[in-house]
C-alpha cells in the first residue's frame, strides 16, 4: 500500500522488493491536539510558513510534529517546506492523526511516527522477519545501537538500538527504552544519514517537546495540497505535432491506455511504440520504490552462481621411480582434489587433459564478457542519475524503463524497442509542462 493513499492512523507504509513482497502494518494510537492552537509567524523568518503554536506553556507531549525544529527538516529537504508540518498522512491532514507529515514547496515528504509508550511491542513486531533475512542471533549489542550510513561512515544516536524495516531503503526505526520513533523518508531524496539525524534530534527533545501544534496546521496543509498540479489526459500533456518533432511522423493518433500516451512510428521489422506513463500523485515515493526494488533485484539475480567447466591438454608429469621396487608411481598431476584427467593414446604421447568444475556468479561472468556486471547492464544498482541532467530533480534508468519525477509527479518511458535517446527526450518536453 502506497503511504500517500493511507488515513492518519497508519503506522507502518508498505515496503516493496523485486521478487519479494512484504508488508508490515500495526496500528497505533494518539491523543487529540490540544483545543484553543491559534496560529502566528514562525521566527524562521519570511521565507518560512507560519508555525501554529499553542496559546498556552503547556508542552506537546503527544504531538509528534513538536519533537523537531521546522528549519532541522527544511536542511535535509535543501529548501523550505511548502506548508507547516501536520498531523494526519501525506494526503490526509487530521488533527488527531498520530503521525507528523512535513512537506516541501517541491512536494518531497518525510513522515515522523512516534510512540511514546508500547515503543517495545510495535519495534519488534516485524523481528519475524529480520530475523528470517539476518538469521536469528546475527546482532550483537554493537549492532543494534549503531548503522552503516551510505558513505560507510557509522551512525549512532539517542537510541537503544535501530534499523531498518525490512526490504526497505528507507524507512528508520528507533527504539529507547519503551518508546520508538520512525521516520519513513522514502518520497524524499534524504538519505539515511540526514534522516537518522532527525530522528537522533527528535528523542533529544521527547522529554520536553517544542510548542509547535501540528494539529492546528490541518487547514494551511489542506489548502497547499490543492496547489499541486492536477491529473490530466495525458496525450494532452504534448501536442502531436510536439511529439512528431522528436519522433518523426506517427502513423497514428497518439493512443490514451489509462495513465499512459502511446505513439506509434512505422514499423522497422517489428513495431515502434513509445509508451510514456504518468503517476500523477505518490511520484517521489515511487520512484525511490521502484530504485530499491531494482537494486535487490539485481543483487539476488547477479550473486547466483552457475558451474562453469573447463578443460585443458597440460603434459605429464616425468615419472617417478619408487624406493623400494624402481616401479613408477603415480604423478601428483594425474590427480586433484577439484579436477578430473585422463591420459590414452589419442591425446599423444606426454600429455593429459585435466577437467575443472569453477563456480562463477552472474555478475562475474557478465563482467568477463561485457566489462560491466549483470546489475550495471540491466540497470539494476539501485542508483539514479547524477543531478542536472533534464528539466526534471531526479532521474534513473531502472530496468527497461526511464523514469524522472518533479514535484510529485513520476513520468517514465518504455525503452524496449525503441531509440533511448528520443524515448528520453520525450519525458524532458513533457517534465517542461508540468
Amino acid at each position: 500500500m502506497n503511504p500517500v493513499d493511507q488515513g492518519g492512523n497508519v503506522r507502518y507504509y508498505g515496503a516493496v522488493a523485486a521478487f519479494l513482497l512484504c508488508a508490515v502494518l500495526t496500528g497505533c494510537g494518539g491523543k487529540p491536539a490540544p483545543s484553543g492552537a491559534s496560529t502566528s509567524a514562525s521566527a524562521g523568518g519570511s521565507g518560512q510558513p507560519p508555525m501554529a503554536q499553542s496559546d498556552t506553556d503547556e508542552f506537546h507531549h503527544d504531538d509528534p510534529c513538536s519533537l523537531l525544529d521546522p528549519k532541522e527538516v527544511e536542511a535535509v529537504f535543501g529548501g523550505p517546506l511548502g506548508t507547516p508540518p501536520y498531523r494526519g498522512s501525506p494526503e490526509k491532514p487530521a488533527p488527531s492523526g498520530t503521525d507528523c507529515v512535513y512537506q516541501s514547496a517541491t512536494l518531497q515528504q518525510i513522515v515522523l511516527s512516534v510512540d511514546f509508550a508500547g515503543g517495545q511491542q510495535s519495534y519488534h513486531v516485524g523481528d519475524f522477519v529480520g530475523n528470517a533475512v539476518k538469521g536469528a542471533g546475527a546482532l550483537n549489542a554493537k549492532t543494534k545501537k549503531a548503522m552503516v550510513a551510505e558513505d560507510g561512515s557509522e551512525i549512532a544516536g539517542e537510541w537503544d538500538e535501530a534499523k531498518l524495516t525490512p526490504f526497505n531503503c528507507c524507512i528508520f526505526n528507533a527504539l529507547r527504552a519503551d518508546q520508538m520513533i520512525s521516520i519513513d523518508f522514502t518520497a524524499s531524496s534524504a538519505t539515511l544519514k540526514q534522516a537518522a539525524g532527525l530522528v537522533d534530534a527528535a528523542f533529544k527533545r521527547i522529554g520536553k517537546p517544542l510548542s509547535l501544534d501540528g494539529g492546528a496546521n490541518v487547514t494551511a496543509a489542506k489548502a497547499f495540497l490543492k496547489t499541486r498540479p492536477a491529473p490530466r489526459d495525458p496525450c494532452s500533456v504534448l501536442s502531436q505535432a510536439e511529439v512528431e518533432a522528436i519522433l518523426g511522423k506517427l502513423i497514428a493518433p497518439p493512443k490514451v491506455d489509462g495513465n499512459s500516451c502511446t505513439y506509434e512510428l512505422p514499423s522497422q521489422g517489428m513495431r515502434q511504440i513509445y509508451d510514456v506513463r504518468y503517476r500523477w500523485r505518490g511520484g517521489n515515493y515511487d520512484f525511490r520504490t521502484n530504485l530499491q526494488a531494482a537494486k535487490m533485484g539485481g543483487a539476488a539475480l547477479g550473486t547466483m552462481e552457475f558451474q562453469s567447466t573447463t578443460q585443458q591438454r597440460v603434459p605429464n608429469a616425468p615419472p617417478a621411480q619408487a624406493a623400494d621396487s624402481g616401479a613408477p608411481s603415480k604423478s601428483a598431476s594425474d590427480s586433484t582434489s577439484n579436477s578430473a584427467s585422463k591420459s590414452d593414446g589419442a591425446e599423444g604421447a606426454g600429455f593429459h587433459t585435466v577437467t575443472a568444475t569453477t563456480s562463477v556468479s552472474v555478475d562475474e561472468a557478465a563482467k568477463k564478457v561485457t566489462g560491466q556486471t549483470f546489475s550495471e547492464g540491466a540497470h539494476l544498482t539501485g542508483e539514479q542519475d547524477a543531478a542536472g541532467g533534464g528539466p526534471w530533480e531526479r532521474s534513473a534508468t531502472v530496468g527497461p524503463k526511464f523514469e524522472a519525477v518533479k514535484k510529485d509527479i513520476a513520468v517514465a518511458v518504455d525503452l524496449r524497442g525503441v531509440d533511448r535517446d528520443k524515448a528520453k527526450a520525450l519525458v524532458a518536453e513533457a517534465m517542461k509542462k508540468l
